[in-house]
This record gives structure tokens, C-alpha cells and sequence, in this order.
């Protein structure tokens, strides 16, 4: 069997066209692995700026807790110390009272005593 120039020629079209398909096939592969690629980063890079984004505004959220908490701190001390201070004014209000109270006792036990004492007076006489 010899080989003619026409099937030399034929032989090497066909190996010529199985290394082109197989080259185009390889460059396919490769380029769909780099679009994958390619893919996966830009849906992490989304992600990463959707989680940036929610921690920014987290962050912005505690920020404004803290600030609201410490309010809420000062203005519960200004209601304790007002409390105090009302208590404080009560209770001397009431010593205040119970120390007068005594006082008039006292005085009315001076004004039975001596009307008592008037009165054994003028039985005796």
C-alpha cells in the first residue's frame, strides 16, 4: 500500500483539523474555567461589600444604642438623685414634725400637771 500525495495531503487535513478541534476544544475549556473563575470573584467581592456595608451598619446601630443607653444612664441618675433629694426633704420634714409634736406633748403635760396641781390647791383650801 503506498501512500499517494493526495492521501498524504488528506491525512495531514485531517490530523490539521483534529489538532485545531483539539487546541479549540482545550482554549474552550479554559476559557470557561477562567469565566468560572472569574464568576466566583466577583460574587465574593459582592460579598464582601454587602457584609462591609452590614457591619458599617451595625456598627452605626451599637453606635446609636450607646449613645441612647448613656442617656438613658444620666437621665435615670437625674431621676435618683431628684428622689433623693425629695426623701431627703421629706424625712427632715417629718423630724421636723415629730420634734414639735413632742414639744406641744411636753407642753401639755406641763399645762396638766399644773392644772393638777391647781386643782389639789383649791380642794385643799
Amino acid at each position: 500500500m503506498e501512500l499517494t500525495q493526495e492521501m498524504l495531503l488528506s491525512l495531514a487535513g485531517v490530523v490539521t483539523a483534529i489538532g485545531g478541534a483539539w487546541l479549540t476544544v482545550r482554549k474552550i475549556s479554559k476559557d470557561a474555567q477562567a469565566q468560572k473563575k472569574e464568576h466566583a470573584e466577583d460574587i465574593l467581592k459582592t460579598a464582601r461589600e454587602e457584609l462591609a456595608a452590614k457591619e458599617l451598619a451595625l456598627n452605626a446601630r451599637l453606635n446609636a444604642m450607646d449613645t441612647r443607653i448613656d442617656s438613658l444612664e444620666s437621665s435615670v441618675d437625674k431621676d435618683l438623685q431628684h428622689l433623693r433629694e425629695t426623701y431627703n426633704g421629706e424625712i427632715r420634714n417629718l423630724g421636723q414634725k415629730i420634734e414639735d409634736l413632742r414639744s406641744e406633748l411636753r407642753n401639755q403635760h406641763t399645762q396638766m400637771v399644773s392644772l393638777l396641781t391647781k386643782m389639789i390647791e383649791n380642794s385643799k383650801e
